[in-house]
């Protein structure tokens, strides 16, 4: 079996497309398709949503979907948006390149043009990364819940998303598709 080679940052960024999300799969890079309009709404408020939860709770750090992070199989991976606890910083400054860890907490917003063998990659590296998974499916207006050591839930309506690791956080699929 070959060894992967990890490229470095400006080797990764050289092959990378401007203004297109590109990540690190499996010894190559890969280039993401530019969002619809919808998603891209419904990510400024899943955004808004957690910039407010940031500013009321001060050890969270929000990210946007240009951060990249280091999943356990090395690849590096770009979710639409993220959550880090702020310790895991301490004695690392947060420079402009990836993280060497994994988010806590992954927002997708699942795209039509996503095949399923690219979703279960992604799901996949988030697991073994331990990171907790919210996936929001703008065209069912669901949000499904992947958390480590729990069972897979399902969000819609009013019923508001709650993460046992966030307390205080409730994001609302109707709030957050009614665009």
């Amino acid at each position: 079996m070959a060894t992967k080679t990890i490229p470095s940052w400006e080797e990764f960024l050289s092959t990378a497309k401007e203004g297109h999300k590109s990540e690190w799969i499996d010894g190559e890079v890969h280039i993401m398709s530019p969002a619809g309009l919808y998603h891209e709404a419904v990510l400024t408020r899943l955004i808004a949503v957690l910039a407010n939860f940031c500013q009321k709770n001060t050890d969270w750090i929000s990210f946007g979907p240009n951060a990249v992070f280091t999943m356990t199989s090395g690849n590096w991976r770009c979710p639409d948006a993220s959550l880090v606890k702020r310790s895991r910083f301490l004695g690392v400054e947060i420079l402009p390149v990836r993280a060497e860890f994994a988010p806590d907490v992954a927002f997708e917003i699942l795209s039509p043009s996503w095949s399923v063998s690219e979703v279960q990659s992604k799901r996949q590296d988030y697991v073994e990364s331990g990171v907790t998974q919210v996936w929001i499916d703008p065209e069912k207006r669901v949000i499904e819940l992947i958390e480590p050591d729990r069972p897979l839930q399902f969000f819609q309506g009013v019923n508001p998303l709650v993460l046992s690791r966030l307390p205080g956080f409730q994001l609302i699929p109707e709030v957050l598709f009614k665009i």
